[in-house]
């Protein structure tokens, strides 16, 4: 049984390197634009997007975090759908809902964090503790960090779903359903600004799986709200529930149309995470499938330090592979990748973005009605249709490739970013499989 002292003084990095290969954590090294030495620097591998028993999550807090210490990480964020941890009379009834018999029962036995517990007409209720409950009992200086956090999430009246992360977040915000996804997004920012003001540096706004469930938002909807700097490039649970042809939009094309519009009118460029989006936990008390996740490189593990590296884009973004360095130099416009190799593997890093003279209007505009088996949660009789534009190939190129371990590209006159994406010779997955081929996803610079 793990209780609190032997919690805060193991972790099984044999357990991530059984997962995803190797652990090494990269060199030291920065950005050319950080302001700090390199040699204060060190990468920090953290999860933004998990719930737990305060929404649909099957877990209590305090194992969801100590799963994921086991595994090697330094840092979760708990977000909750439009609540915080902030409540600390909240109770649970074991049996009902996500506290299921089996689940308490696997808590109970292989943890000994304090818990307190009734009993209420028959039933044993549980109560959630709360964030600063939470901190006391988990954070340990430069081992492991909680950061409170929140997805105000629904659907709108037209049934697009529209799901954002509020990291570092005090308390949540019940969701209200408009008209459509575009003026939920635009209530959800004016919601974001009350509680966390419109550019924090110590908070992170994400824009959640913008395919799931059936093409909900438009890339233009993030052109158009340019204070949302992150998105998921990749998140492992909350894959689309359609087969739709690549033509439209993937993760990775949604990220470019938005790049490309957001470039050409001066906007900050929009980062990508990778995500695991956690409900249920079943997976770590086996052997799990590759994950999603952010690597930061930043000087210490705390809030504003992390915080100050991803809004400078000082991360990566991975569903299981790792990188030994990632450099960009301001003064040469050049971006440099160099990957941890793992023993029979083979390695492709592009580099990809747009030019200046891109084709902007889309090519044409489809409905496409979705395909496959209809979810049993569908209610409508018939999968959705959804309009959507096809846009130019001009938009997103491969600018170079490389079949190595390491690799550079200087940005040209015509260029307006790049980023680079690196994967295995197993190739890339299509979006609606699960991720089991490791990735890696650098930001866009320009």
């Amino acid at each position: 049984m793990l209780n609190r002292r032997m919690f805060m003084q193991t972790v099984s990095v044999a357990a991530m390197a059984e997962r995803s290969g190797s652990l090494a954590r990269a060199e030291d090294g920065c950005l050319a634009s950080s302001p700090s030495p390199c040699a204060k620097k060190r990468w920090y591998r953290g999860n933004l997007h998990m719930h737990t028993l305060r929404s649909d999550g099957m877990a209590f807090a305090e194992e969801a975090a100590a799963l994921y210490r086991r595994l090697g990480y330094d840092f979760i964020a708990f977000s909750d759908h439009n609540v915080t941890h902030d409540n600390p009379n909240r109770w649970v009834a074991v049996g009902e809902r996500h506290l299921t018999e089996r689940n308490y029962a696997r808590f109970r036995e292989q943890f000994d964090f304090p818990l307190d517990v009734k009993r209420e007409s028959g039933k044993e209720l549980c109560r959630l503790k709360n964030f600063e409950e939470l901190e006391y009992l988990l954070n340990e200086r430069e081992k492991f960090l909680i950061i409170s956090g929140m997805e105000l999430s629904g659907p709108a009246q037209n049934r697009h779903e529209v799901h954002v992360n509020m990291i570092n977040t005090p308390v949540g915000h019940p969701w209200k359903s408009l008209e459509n996804a575009s003026a939920n997004l635009a209530w959800t920012l004016e919601i974001r600004n009350r509680l966390m003001g419109e550019r924090n540096p110590n908070t992170l706004t994400t824009l959640n799986h913008p395919l799931w469930r059936f093409y909900d938002i438009d890339p233009m909807d993030l052109v158009r709200e340019t204070s949302i700097q992150f998105f998921e490039v990749a998140n492992v649970e909350a894959r689309p529930l359609f087969h739709a042809p690549d033509s439209f939009w993937t993760h990775d094309r949604f990220w470019d149309i938005v790049n490309a519009f957001r470039a050409r009118q001066g906007s900050p460029l929009l980062y990508g995470l990778a995500t695991d989006d956690t409900h249920s936990y079943d997976m770590f008390y086996g052997k799990p499938a590759f994950l999603g996740y952010v690597m930061v490189r930043s000087e210490e593990l705390s809030i504003p330090a992390l915080m100050r590296s991803m809004h400078g884009g000082d991360f990566y973004a991975s569903t299981g592979l790792t990188l030994k360095d990632v450099h960009w130099n301001a003064t040469t416009k050049t971006l440099s990748v160099e990957v941890a190799p793992e023993e029979g593997y083979e390695y492709t890093i592009q580099f990809i973005g747009t030019k200046k003279d891109f084709e902007a209007e889309p090519l044409e505009e489809v409905e496409y009605q979705a395909q496959g088996e209809m979810p049993a949660w569908w209610k409508g009789g018939v999968l959705p249709k959804r309009k959507l534009k096809r846009y130019s190939d001009s938009i997103g190129q491969v600018l170079h490739e490389v079949h190595g371990n390491q690799a550079s590209y200087t940005l040209q006159p015509d260029d307006l970013y790049v980023r680079a994406k690196i994967f295995t010779q197993k190739g890339v997955q299509k979006e609606w499989e699960h991720p089991t081929t490791p990735i890696a996803w650098t930001q866009p610079w320009r």
